[in-house]
């Protein structure tokens, strides 16, 4: 019973947070799409994929951390929703790029090359999530195919790579420093707390 009061917690989160995001975007794009409320909308999108993906990537260090080992721990429980959430306000992502493009705007093409295996990392971990959990239960705990965990991690640090890219360039080009620079210290603060547990510097 307690399981399935979990899940179903879970999924009502999912739910509520692409309702949430479908009307905010709405509204942004409202009453007429222009290259300004496409822009925004695509920033508000980018940062509704970059928390629930920090949160997930912070997991892990967290629960290394007496003060944090719950928080660590619920977001460990609560993985596979997080994955949803993130995937689907990725995808909503992708639609507005494709309204960016029907309004006679474009991507670099090294963009695309860049950003598409983060597409397909999302979309593929949220399948796994859906389909079989249990695959990322044992990578978690470190009882799954060395092979594996390796490939997991490899698609967890690209996605981590390209939002801190996107971060770091925008702070470059002081685009937004109240959110870019925010952002840039939170993901390179993660990835120094994940390399802490990797070298056992972070004990229980």
């Amino acid at each position: 019973m307690e399981i399935q009061e979990r899940a179903s917690l879970g999924w009502t989160a999912v739910v509520i947070t692409t309702i949430f995001l479908v009307i905010v975007s709405g509204l942004i794009l409202y009453p007429q799409i222009t290259i300004e409320n496409v822009l925004t909308v695509l920033r508000f999108s980018s940062l509704t994929t970059a928390l629930p993906f920090l949160l997930v990537f912070a997991a892990k260090p967290l629960v290394t951390l007496n003060i944090f080992r719950d928080l660590g721990q619920w977001l460990q429980t609560n993985r596979r929703y997080l994955w949803l959430i993130l995937t689907i306000s990725h995808l909503l992502h992708l639609y507005q790029i494709v309204l960016y493009y029907q309004l006679g705007k474009s991507c670099p093409f090294l963009v695309w090359v860049l950003t598409t295996p983060l597409w397909l990392i999302m979309v593929l971990y949220s399948v796994v999530e859906l389909m079989k959990p249990q695959i990322f239960d044992q990578l978690n705990k470190n009882s799954a195919n060395r092979k594996l965990n390796i490939v997991y991690q490899l698609g967890n640090w690209y996605i981590w790579l390209i939002f801190t890219l996107a971060f770091g360039l925008g702070t470059l080009a002081k685009s937004l420093l109240f959110y870019n620079i925010p952002a840039l210290i939170l993901f390179l603060a993660c990835a120094i707390a994940y390399c802490m547990t990797w070298w056992g510097v972070i004990r229980k």
